[in-house]
């Protein structure tokens, strides 16, 4: 899972990770410590990493945004949570900071202080508009009419056009990284759990596993094949959600109503057989929760019951799809540019999936989805296709299963108390590339970094938005379909 890190002098951080992307290597993340460094990790096609170090000795760091632009919100996160300068990044403005926050106060690095109000504190984050003769400044949110979490959408529109749209997300900002330093290692599960309800599984896979690779014990079979019920349901219920909220940006109602019934269907299932909703607390480095493969294999045929005449009248509605074809594009330079994740970067001819290179999934019959025009229908369609693949994997996975013995009190028993090194994790999330970079110093955390998928994402949201007319910003906004709390943690 890790390679030996690279020491690099600042004038050597951006050449190697400029290598990096030019070698086709997909970056996890860039991860700030409070020693004054930074890291990169990449990962490589064949599934080996490449991780690189530099100082911030006197607090600034050479940016890497100019020549690649997919980390410019990660090094305005780190400038916001540590105080770390990245010299030369075109844009400084707060990411993460409000005017609540006082001006020199530093979250990853520092206690918080006693507030008092008339404290000097920051400014706001001031909205990018385009100026000019007819330009109407728009704003959406942070509060919506649906029962989504707070975004911040400022677009600069003419007419129905949209000029710019700029993004003003990060509002309700709960410190998960800061929460977790200093944890014991027993107490990081049930937090990495509720990260964000989407991913959940996801989340929960990369602690295990680093837990388990720091550990060095290696799961039973039978264990990782739990863990691929787990992460496969929970691809099902995103997506089958997604494929529900795409057509509600449209007013197609029916369409919208018959996919939710079809989620609700699974999520109450899901509460059957693992005993949550959402899949909370399902798997952690002493416990699989077991998925039995016999009731999953009926679910899935039931549900084939009602998705297959689903998906044939959503595709053969002329109307419907008429709407999402141009809509929303993505081009594949965009989206190699600009990091793009899962569905978004599958849709616009990236074929990348991280699941290739996971432990499981190589012994199984499956096709990752891939399509090349960018736009709504075609993530739309890796959508459905991925649905089907998902259920394809289970049905196999169900059937090994069967008469295997029961995981729930598999693992690595007691986790070692005084656990220490670095690791780096990641799986493919209902969302895309979720890493997770882990720092232990004897059983405690001292480093613990998230970046999700839905993270790379947004900024491309943007590019799909751009240039469209307004009333195609909740149609685009939904084939996304990105998540606000792990993006924010």
């Amino acid at each position: 899972m890790q390679k030996p890190q690279r020491r690099c002098e600042p004038a050597q951080w951006i050449q190697a990770n400029e290598h990096a992307k030019q070698a086709k290597s997909h970056l996890l993340a860039l991860t700030a410590y409070s020693d004054r460094r930074l890291r990169s990790d990449w990962l490589k096609e064949d599934g080996d990493m490449l991780t690189y170090e530099v100082d911030v000795a006197d607090g600034t760091f050479p940016s890497l945004t100019p020549s690649l632009p997919e980390v410019s919100w990660d090094e305005r996160e780190i400038h916001d949570l540590f105080g770390y300068i990245p010299q030369g990044h075109p844009d400084m403005r707060p990411l993460i900071r409000t005017p609540r926050w006082p001006r020199k106060f530093f979250p990853m690095i520092m206690e918080a202080p006693q507030f008092v109000p008339g404290d000097e504190c920051d400014v706001g984050n001031p909205p990018r508009v385009v100026d000019g003769d007819g330009v109407t400044i728009m704003t959406v949110g942070p509060t919506h009419a649906g029962i989504i979490e707070s975004g911040h959408f400022v677009f600069s529109i003419m007419g129905e056009n949209v000029l710019h749209l700029d993004l003003h997300l990060f509002q309700n900002h709960r410190g998960v990284e800061s929460w977790l330093q200093g944890l014991p290692v027993t107490s990081v599960a049930a937090v990495v759990s509720r990260i964000c309800g989407a991913d959940t599984v996801s989340h929960q896979v990369n602690w295990t596993m680093a837990v388990e690779h720091l550990a060095g014990q290696e799961p039973r079979p039978e264990v990782v094949q739990q863990r691929l019920l787990l992460l496969e349901s929970e691809r099902v219920l995103n997506h089958l959600n997604d494929l529900a909220q795409i057509p509600a940006g449209v007013g197609f109602a029916v369409a919208n109503q018959r996919a939710m019934a079809m989620k609700e269907m699974w999520q109450r299932a899901m509460h059957q057989l693992t005993g949550h909703r959402l899949l909370f607390d399902t798997v952690s480095p002493h416990r699989t929760v077991r998925i039995e493969p016999s009731l999953l294999l009926t679910l899935i045929a039931e549900m084939r019951q009602v998705w297959a005449p689903w998906r044939k009248w959503v595709e053969g509605h002329h109307g419907f799809q008429d709407r999402m074809a141009g809509t929303g594009v993505v081009t594949q330079e965009e989206a190699w540019r600009l990091g793009a994740q899962g569905v978004v970067a599958r849709a616009s001819g990236l074929g990348f999936d991280a699941r290739l290179l996971t432990p499981g999934y190589g012994d199984l019959d499956w096709i990752p989805a891939c399509e090349s025009r960018g736009d709504v229908a075609a993530r739309f369609r890796v959508r459905l296709h991925e649905v089907e693949e998902s259920w394809r994997i289970l049905e196999q996975v169900a059937r090994n299963l069967i008469g295997a013995p029961d995981p729930e009190s598999s693992g690595v028993g007691v986790i070692l108390p005084d656990l220490s090194g670095d690791i780096t994790t990641y799986t493919e999330s209902p969302h895309g590339l979720n890493a997770h970079v882990i720092s232990l110093d004897h059983g405690r955390v001292r480093r613990y970094h998230v970046r999700s998928g839905t993270f790379r994402n947004w900024p491309l949201m943007v590019k799909a938005v751009s240039g469209g007319a307004v009333g195609d910003f909740p149609l685009i906004n939904k084939s996304f379909e990105l998540c606000y709390s792990c993006t924010d943690r």
